[in-house]
């Protein structure tokens, strides 16, 4: 079923941020392609593609493009104007509260902060452009739990956020809050993310001389090509897929309030150094 992504703006709820008074902008138009007999690329759209050993998870966040900060510039900016409207009010509100307090005591009313372009928030961008990909909705399955997932969206750059599912319950698993990978999908294609191998990887083992390193949850192949044994569905067989080029990407605030990571490191793409990304696509272009 197709869904306008800025009906994830409910989930903003999470991060906590003051929501403007308009509706916000649409900057991504995404919807699982479904498992059907026919598939035809709309060349207007661009498409990703998932797969893993098992049912997998990914949610994706677009980064945004000189018009899309512009647009969002502009929703927060008529949402402080809509603030500061209402402030005169709350601030008389306010007096009364304290008049009444004064008079009969009872719980202190707190002072409205006057909203202003350094204090004023709205739904951060990412919140607002967050796209859901698995465990559910799959184009193709096979009987062994081999699963690909294919989504359309608004072409553009999209990166990495976690391996996130919505439980019914809320949010869960790990945002790669501190270090990730963006891509870019282009129209008329199918941008093939690679392959999730998570079937019998080996718990990791935290490192004896150093404490203070993360201990890494990799997959045997994580986003990497597909084995010789795990055939393409045939009906993508004739379109064009190209495969995903990675370039790490800055941190982001973990907005849903779930567990902490950073994508595991991506030959020849990402590394780290303790808590520095390392860029080794930047390595390999001198």
């Amino acid at each position: 079923m197709k869904t306008l992504i800025c009906a994830l703006v409910a989930a903003a709820a999470l991060a906590g941020p003051a929501r403007a008074g308009d509706k916000p902008p649409i900057f991504v138009r995404t919807a699982a392609v479904p498992d059907k007999p026919g598939f035809a690329i709309d060349p207007a759209k661009a498409y990703v593609m998932l797969r893993g050993d098992m049912p997998v998870a990914m949610y994706l966040m677009r980064v945004p493009s000189a018009e899309d900060k512009a647009t969002y510039e502009a929703f927060r900016m008529r949402g402080l104007a809509a603030a500061r409207a209402k402030y005169p009010k709350k601030l008389k509100d306010y007096g009364d509260a304290m008049e009444a307090f004064n008079a009969n005591g009872g719980e202190m009313p707190r002072k409205p902060i006057e909203p202003t372009e350094e204090n004023f928030q709205v739904t951060p961008f990412e919140v607002l452009t967050a796209i859901s990909i698995g465990p559910l909705y799959r184009f193709a399955k096979s009987k062994s739990g081999e699963s690909t997932y294919l989504q359309e969206l608004t072409p553009g750059e999209y990166r990495l956020y976690g391996p996130i599912v919505y439980t019914g319950a809320g949010l869960a698993g790990a945002c790669y809050c501190m270090g990730s990978v963006k891509f870019e999908a282009r129209a008329g294609e199918i941008t093939d993310l690679g392959v999730i191998l998570a079937k019998q990887s080996p718990m990791p083992l935290a490192p004896a001389d150093d404490s203070s390193k993360p201990i890494e949850l990799v997959p045997a192949t994580f986003l990497g090509p597909a084995p010789a044994g795990m055939a393409l569905d045939p009906r993508l067989a004739s379109l064009p897929i190209r495969r995903a080029e990675f370039h790490p990407v800055g941190k982001l605030p973990n907005y849903f309030g779930i567990a902490v990571d950073r994508i595991p490191p991506i030959p020849g793409v990402i590394a780290y150094d303790r808590d520095r990304i390392v860029d080794l696509t930047a390595t390999h272009a001198q």
